[in-house]
């Protein structure tokens, strides 16, 4: 369990494995170690590398002024160059998706392809997820932790509240036990949710992306998704069925095999 200087941070990060690099950004008040169903699918071909992100898990230090999505892309970077860990695949699920889109922005040195699993492009024209953004910060800022924490049920997919029980409360004890004990981060997190503003820029990406999703997610909506996908240009799109936005714990097999598909296609 590595921990590395980087200017006003001491960034956490976890390896698995060998090969190629892959980069697993987590969402909103989340722990690298979020993405542990993929990892452990792709640490046997891959090397992978989960990262806790300013505000969250055992990443240290830093400035709350400095919480947004930009920031947070510098942070990776610098981490990424601290390291020495070259061009890798960047893999982001919501907040982490936004994180990948301005590093493939701003260090596309670094970014071989992309993996944006609930993503968007523009909170200040994607109305509804920035109120929920609005929300959530409100209630983390103003209310008591545990009354924030029963909103959280908008995250989950329909479906599984309704026809799979047992599964979803086998991932909300999964989700529970992957949250940061940081509530100022993820406050923070949420500000940097709402600084999020790519859509004018996407099309200057040109690496390869995979832009996906689950079709109940209720936060980072459909078309939000696909507005993402239109927009750059070598992107492909791909939706999962009975999923919402906690789609790489509610199905997380049919995502590993998306992105097994998205990087063997890329290797031939």
């Amino acid at each position: 369990m590595p921990d590395v200087r980087c200017g006003d941070l001491r960034v956490h990060w976890e390896e698995w494995g060998s090969g190629p690099p892959i980069i697993w950004i987590p969402g909103t008040g989340l722990r690298g170690r979020t993405w542990e169903p993929q990892i452990a699918r792709f640490r046997q071909s891959h090397r992978c590398l989960a990262v806790d992100l300013r505000g969250s898990g055992d990443t240290k230090g830093g400035r709350d002024n400095e919480f947004t999505v930009a920031a947070l892309a510098w942070d990776i970077a610098n981490w990424m160059d601290t390291i020495g860990v070259g061009q890798a695949t960047v893999a982001g699920l919501s907040l982490g998706s936004a994180v990948a889109q301005e590093l493939a922005l701003a260090r596309p040195d670094l970014v071989k392809d992309l993996v944006l699993l609930a993503t968007w492009s523009s909170s200040r024209r994607e109305h509804h997820i920035r109120r929920h953004f609005q929300s959530r910060l409100y209630a983390i800022e103003n209310g008591p932790l545990n009354v924030y924490a029963q909103f959280a049920f908008w995250m989950s997919s329909p479906s599984l509240y309704d026809h799979e029980p047992g599964l979803q409360k086998e991932v909300e004890e999964r989700l529970a036990s992957h949250m940061s004990s940081n509530p100022k981060g993820t406050a923070g997190h949420f500000k940097a949710d709402l600084s999020h503003e790519t859509r004018d820029r996407l099309h200057l990406i040109d690496c390869r992306a995979l832009v996906v999703h689950g079709d109940e997610d209720l936060i980072t909506l459909p078309w939000y998704n696909r507005t993402v996908a239109e927009l750059i240009p070598n992107a492909s799109y791909a939706i999962i069925e009975k999923a919402g936005h906690l789609a790489w714990l509610e199905r997380p097999e049919e995502l590993n095999c998306l992105v097994r598909k998205f990087l063997s296609d890329a290797a031939e």
